[in-house]
């Protein structure tokens, strides 16, 4: 349900009354409150709008982009972010605000990025393999971003993966980014943004026809699957994960 009704209530109340400068700096400090706190849920939580978007984008079903985008999201946000990673780089830095997207940091792929040359001196952010003993997971990989940006900025931003979905950021224009920096600035905006650049990136991946084939039958399923997460998709079960959302969400 839209807010937008009740802000404009109490505008024209606002504009159609006689109140004393006291009375409008109190509605006015009213509003912005309510702005700010407007702009921090709609960060967080997706509407079936933005699902009915993205579908008309891929021209699928609702069902079908909600049943994957149920299985491959792990949720987009970490809220209440710890102090210590708010002062990595200060106010207005890079890492700023109430809540930011999670994200993970791979140290294989910053070394394929940087073409090893901080393997030796850096090596939890610098690694010739992928190694899961690397991560330290949860908000402190923001951290470890932070200092492989002072390294090579560009090279830590493309070697991250950020979001609902988890995107790398070295697939930034399959998810509809020209560069990596605008990718991130959109990645931080809110969840919706990630839904936006999740379908974008089915197409660029040339995957919506897969999409379009998912039911509730597993076997349906299986393009998608393993066009998305790789000839492991089997093990992780994937394709019988995205039949049994689709089930649940095709019957709404």
């Amino acid at each position: 349900m839209s807010r937008e009704p009740i802000f404009s209530a109490i505008r024209a109340a606002r504009a159609g009354a006689s109140f004393n400068q006291a009375e409008v700096e109190q509605i006015d400090g009213l509003l912005d409150r309510l702005g700010i706190a407007r702009a921090e849920a709609e960060k967080i939580g997706l509407t079936s709008a933005d699902f009915t978007r993205a579908a008309a984008t891929l021209k699928c079903t609702v069902a079908q982009i909600r049943a994957v985008w149920e299985v491959e999201s792990g949720g987009g946000w970490f809220q209440d972010v710890r102090a210590d990673i708010l002062a990595a780089d200060g106010p207005g830095g890079f890492i700023d605000g109430p809540d930011l997207p999670k994200i993970l940091f791979e140290a294989h792929v910053f070394d394929r990025e940087t073409n090893g040359r901080y393997r030796a001196s850096h090596p939890n952010l610098s690694s010739a393999r992928w190694n899961r003993a690397l991560y330290v997971g949860g908000q402190a990989e923001w951290l470890r971003l932070h200092r492989a940006m002072q390294l090579d900025r560009r090279a830590a931003l493309r070697s991250a993966s950020v979001g609902g979905a988890q995107i790398m950021g070295f697939n930034h224009e399959l998810a509809g980014y020209a560069t990596v920096e605008a990718f991130w600035d959109a990645m931080k905006v809110s969840e919706a943004e990630h839904l936006k650049a999740f379908a974008t990136f089915i197409q660029g991946s040339f995957l919506a026809d897969e999409l379009r084939l998912i039911s509730n039958r597993p076997a349906d399923c299986v393009p998608f699957a393993r066009g998305y997460n790789g000839s492991g998709f089997q093990k992780n079960q994937y394709h019988i994960k995205i039949a049994s959302a689709h089930q649940r969400w095709s019957v709404r």
